[in-house]
């Protein structure tokens, strides 16, 4: 076997943790087809053993015994902890946007006209703050050309440093066109308020952005990441448990299992007050999928003048708090990957941190075009810039988009905007203008340059 250091012993190799080491059972079959695939990639292969019918666990080093102890004692032999869980009381709050319409009130204290929406504003400081804006510094520090094995990358566009929804892999010594999409979930701000919905949130955050870059629904697999409190306090534990639970209700919404996943708890801290206090309660989920072609991989930024956008599912103006599932969007998912299999979409962005505004700005920055929007009907601040389930912005060309309305019969979707090579984002609402910006300028905030000028 080989190991990380010299001269461990035998218990040390047997119970120390380690990174990016996996077990597989393979049947001896397969065990040379399998070896064969590890040299490809440069992985080593050790064969540590086989099972038996003996019922015991039989361990040795050097040929000599190390560990001869019954199974069931691995199973029913070891105390078990029994915690205590309190479920919370979610709280009722809304999801909405720092800054809606205000009312002026005069000193007599009657109102006044309403106050202009600060739309432009409201986008340029969404998109600069850090949970959206660019990660770019951090992502060139790593390999994030994956040896050269990305087809979608991480940073994509005209100018390769547009916000991708998710990377598609072709790992380099594979034949064919099929690749793997990997792409993720996570709102922490969610857990504050409903850890149970953030869990249906970042599932379908995941899978959404997946879809969106050409992964087929239908061949997606989870893995979560739970990065919590103290269990041992019954209000984290709790809220543990709301997250779990959202969790199996989501991978039942859309078919898709979990495979693995890990945890990382007791994340507290002492603060200035002298007490512990815990992180916020956050998940991130990773989906995994198949590519049939990587040659239909889709990106985010605009490609065309005069393309249409169309906004697929429904920005609802619930006051319910933090979005759940939508009953429409395990089909969605299925036309719109159909739609890219069937070469109608050019470019596809999903709805999430800053809702339908930042989206379109995202596509417009990273494809250095224009885009004129109208607004559906609703409130305004909530359809500018409400978070939502099951939502994207994709771009059809003229000649396709009936071919492509086909595709999504029976489901929410609407033509929203056409894009321009004018390079401005433009969004009306009842024919008022609510945001009107330069390209460039989305792109300075984005990055974060106009707040270091």
């Amino acid at each position: 076997m080989r190991l990380k250091y010299p001269g461990l012993a035998p218990w040390e190799i047997w119970l120390s943790e380690a990174q990016e080491r996996m077990v597989l059972a393979v049947p001896q079959a397969a065990l040379p087809a399998l070896q064969a695939l590890c040299q490809t990639f440069d992985v080593e292969l050790t064969d540590i053993g086989k099972f038996t019918d003996t019922g015991r666990i039989v361990v040795k080093h050097d040929g000599q015994v190390v560990l001869d102890l019954m199974t069931d004692f691995l199973h029913e032999g070891i105390p078990q902890q029994f915690l205590a869980a309190r479920l919370p009381a979610t709280e009722n709050k809304p999801v909405r946007p720092a800054a809606t319409r205000s009312i002026k009130v005069h000193p007599e204290g009657e109102p006044g006209e309403p106050e202009p929406f600060p739309g432009n504003a409201l986008l340029l400081e969404k998109l600069s703050q850090p949970n959206t804006a660019s990660k770019e510094a951090i992502i060139r520090l790593y390999d994030h050309e994956v040896q050269g094995g990305t087809v979608g990358k991480p940073l994509t566009g005209v100018m390769n440093d547009g916000p991708a929804d998710g990377c598609v892999l072709k790992p380099i010594g594979t034949s064919g066109s099929r690749g793997i999409a990997l792409a993720n979930g996570i709102n922490p701000e969610y857990g504050k308020l409903d850890p149970y919905r953030m869990a249906l949130s970042v599932v379908d955050e995941a899978i959404r952005n997946a879809v969106a870059v050409g992964a087929n629904p239908e061949h997606l697999a989870l893995l979560d990441n739970f990065c919590w409190g103290n269990p041992r306090n019954p209000d984290t534990l709790g809220a543990l448990v709301e997250a779990c639970r959202g969790c199996y209700e989501a991978a039942r919404h859309y078919g898709t299992p979990f495979i693995s996943g890990k945890d990382s708890l007791n994340n507290e801290y002492l603060g200035t007050d002298g007490q512990r206090h815990a992180i916020p309660p956050t998940l991130l989920i990773s989906a995994i999928g198949l590519v049939e072609d990587v040659s239909q991989v889709v990106t985010l930024d605009l490609k065309e003048p005069e393309n249409l956008v169309y906004l697929l599912g429904e920005i609802q103006t619930s006051e319910s708090g933090v979005p759940g599932l939508p009953d429409y969007s395990p089909r969605l998912y299925r036309r719109l990957h159909a739609a890219i299999r069937a070469g109608l979409v050019r470019a596809c962005h999903d709805l999430s941190e800053g809702g339908l505004a930042v989206a379109a700005a995202e596509m417009c920055l990273a494809g250095r075009l224009g885009l004129k929007m109208e607004l559906p009907d609703g409130e305004p601040d909530f359809t500018s810039f409400g978070e939502v389930n099951g939502c994207l912005l994709v771009e059809v060309s003229p000649e396709d988009c009936a071919a492509f309305v086909n595709l999504l019969q029976g489901l929410p979707w609407r033509v929203i905007g056409k894009v321009s090579d004018q390079p401005d984002l433009v969004m009306t609402f009842q024919k008022e203008t609510l945001i009107s910006l330069p390209v460039a300028r989305l792109l300075n905030a984005w990055k974060r340059l106009e707040a270091r000028a």
